[in-house]
């Protein structure tokens, strides 16, 4: 009886639901693909930065620069930058260079030359400061954002402040001749519609005059640089250790770099010669580049504040009265 008991016990233990909780049906695992590792993209060489050029960096590989005293770079207008830098050279004496660099491709930027008195047809009214003379064409739509000098001027008498080359300003010719001295050989800078800026030998001048309309031209010295070589040119009836001002163009003929040294202080600044000169305007990206009028004509201005701020110090002690300039325009 009690194995029956027994027996009876185990299968009605075997027809009872089972404890063990239930679990949901699992999808079948998919197979994983394995991910090929990216192959490591090469390093990016960066874009060299052609324009603006960095004075500071471009003086020191040339030799010149000793020490840096002090310096600054700021853009007054897009496409426009200047800086300001003070410096011992090489033989330890002090130095202050004035550069503005302009990039023409950008279409609210230009140059136009300046007149004294605002003369539109002959140099017939006098010498005039260069603050004066960009005033004197400053407008709303048209402002100027600053300027140098440019070429040598008549001193006396009722032809004061003519330029001594060939002057042309908003298409018309008001001189068509140059002063030339073995010792003091010209070149011409001029643009025309399309505002690409050349530089030339005054033999040049008829060939250019009849093959072009042009806008605006001036005459300056002897090259400095020459198809972004120095010139060599080193003999001059103004050689020496004096305040400079120089202008260069580049190779693409959009960009143009004005350069002013102070000088005549032996304790601010002494000034520089011919073959430094060169060493500068080929540093800063000139193809090519010339001599203007320097001494105490040699002015430096930037716009700043709506005033017309004279940046370096004339070797006059004051600003001077001077023939014809150049001035960068901003159109926006």
């Amino acid at each position: 009886m009690k194995k029956l008991l027994v027996y009876l016990s185990l299968i009605a233990l075997c027809l009872l639901p089972s404890c063990e909780p239930s679990r949901p049906d699992l999808p079948e695992p998919k197979p994983v693909t394995p991910v090929e590792p990216e192959e490591p993209s090469e390093p990016q060489t960066p874009q060299e930065k052609t324009y603006p050029v960095d004075a500071v960096a471009a003086l020191q590989d040339a030799g010149l620069i000793g020490t840096v005293k002090s310096s600054t770079s700021y853009s007054p207008h897009r496409g426009v930058e200047v800086s300001e830098i003070r410096y011992t050279d090489y033989a330890g004496s002090p130095q202050a260079v004035f550069v503005m660099q302009v990039d023409l491709s950008d279409e609210t930027v230009s140059i136009t030359n300046t007149v004294p008195g605002g003369a539109t047809t002959t140099f017939n009214k006098g010498r005039e400061r260069l603050s004066e003379q960009f005033k004197r064409i400053d407008a709303p739509g048209s402002r100027v954002i600053g300027g140098t000098n440019t070429d040598f001027f008549t001193t006396d008498g009722t032809d004061a402040g003519r330029a001594q080359g060939i002057f042309w300003h908003n298409g018309k010719c008001l001189r068509n001749v140059f002063a030339s001295e073995a010792t003091r050989p010209r070149c011409f800078v001029y643009w025309g519609e399309d505002e690409k800026v050349h530089i030339e030998p005054s033999a040049q001048y008829p060939v250019v005059k009849a093959k072009i309309s042009l806008t605006e031209a001036f005459s300056g010295g002897q090259f400095l640089v020459r198809g972004g070589e120095l010139s060599g040119f080193l003999q001059d009836s103004v050689y020496g250790i004096h305040p400079r001002t120089m202008i260069g163009v580049s190779e693409d003929q959009l960009k143009i770099v004005l350069v002013v040294l102070d000088g005549r202080n032996s304790v601010l600044a002494v000034g520089m010669n011919y073959p430094d000169m060169q060493k500068i305007m080929k540093a800063l990206g000139s193809h090519d580049a010339i001599n203007l009028d320097g001494g105490g004509s040699s002015t430096f201005i930037v716009r700043s504040n709506d005033q017309f701020q004279i940046r370096n110090m004339p070797s006059d002690g004051s600003e001077r009265a001077i023939g014809p300039g150049l001035a960068v325009i901003a159109s926006d």
